[in-house]
């Protein structure tokens, strides 16, 4: 079939923009560490029992400790720290300028893997982050209605910078954990198991873990966590890794990206938000400063 890695990871991008507003939907509920607890747990069993089918073993306890140690790391500050500041900016911002926001990660990666990994910072991956930045900000800087915006816009910005560099760090270092063949579905688990487990540990020392629970005795809190756990971790980074087989990296890279795009129609068919005509440039106009940081 051709143009098969494209087609997954502008699906995978779709889903995740799906997610999102499922997940945005949960926290207004139920609030933003409870959804990203449950859903982490959700997404773990998930991909458990996707590896299963696929090798016969529920997680990759053959992996060197080196993969282990960094891919944990890596899942604790993009997975823990970075998609829990994620779910509150998006209660906080909603989900579409929280995920324009979450666009400055490849921006923190470049940056980051130039600094630590000697990696080459040209003048097109310069132009592109240049670029992405002042977009971001344009965006983010526009009067928006006070009724879209629950609590104080600020701290949800703050929230979803370090969602950004939560994820960006959180790639580097796992380019530090896939050694040898150790293949995505692995990598991928062994990010997120421990990113649960130190998220629960804190949930146990909050006393957050049966309030957390109970959430999921209302079925459509359950139902529209377990449909984000499904989209999200699941179907979302299975379609991401068939995208990162199929094509090239900086071309899967890009359109894994477009979250920001689709989730604007996405938003407007469901809630009947519509985007001015400066966030849907800005968002245009950052991903294609994203373009060009990857295909440089």
């Amino acid at each position: 079939m051709p143009f098969i890695g494209e087609i997954a990871a502008l699906s995978a991008a779709f889903f995740w923009g799906f997610g999102a507003l499922l997940f945005e939907s949960a926290g207004t509920r139920i609030g933003a560490f409870a959804t990203n607890l449950l859903r982490i747990l959700l997404g773990c069993l998930l991909l458990s029992f996707m590896l299963y089918l696929q090798s016969g073993t529920v997680f990759p306890i053959t992996a060197s400790l080196q993969s282990h140690v960094w891919l944990g790391l890596s899942g604790i500050i993009g997975l823990a720290i970075g998609d829990g500041a994620l779910f509150y900016a998006i209660v906080i911002l909603g989900p579409r300028l929280s995920t324009l926001l979450l666009s400055l990660a490849p921006v923190v990666t470049t940056i980051i893997a130039w600094i630590f990994l000697n990696e080459q910072l040209g003048w097109l991956a310069t132009s592109g982050i240049i670029l992405t930045l002042g977009a971001i900000y344009w965006v983010v800087s526009e009067r928006h209605d006070s009724s879209l915006i629950r609590g104080s816009k600020p701290l949800g910005i703050v929230f979803g910078i370090i969602a950004a560099f939560g994820q960006g760090i959180g790639v580097v270092l796992a380019k530090f954990g896939l050694t040898g063949s150790l293949d995505a579905l692995s990598a991928t688990l062994m990010r997120m198991v421990p990113a649960t487990i130190v998220l629960w540990i804190i949930a146990i020392f909050a006393r957050k873990v049966k309030s957390s629970l109970s959430a999921m005795r209302n079925k459509k809190t359950a139902v529209i966590i377990f449909g984000g756990a499904v989209l999200g971790p699941f179907i979302g980074v299975w379609l991401s890794i068939v995208a990162v087989k199929y094509t090239e990296a900086g071309i899967a890279s890009t359109l894994l990206s477009t979250v920001p795009i689709l989730i604007i129609p996405i938003d407007f068919v469901i809630h009947r938000r519509k985007p001015s005509l400066r966030a849907i440039l800005g968002t245009f106009v950052a991903i294609l400063g994203i373009a060009l940081i990857f295909l440089r």
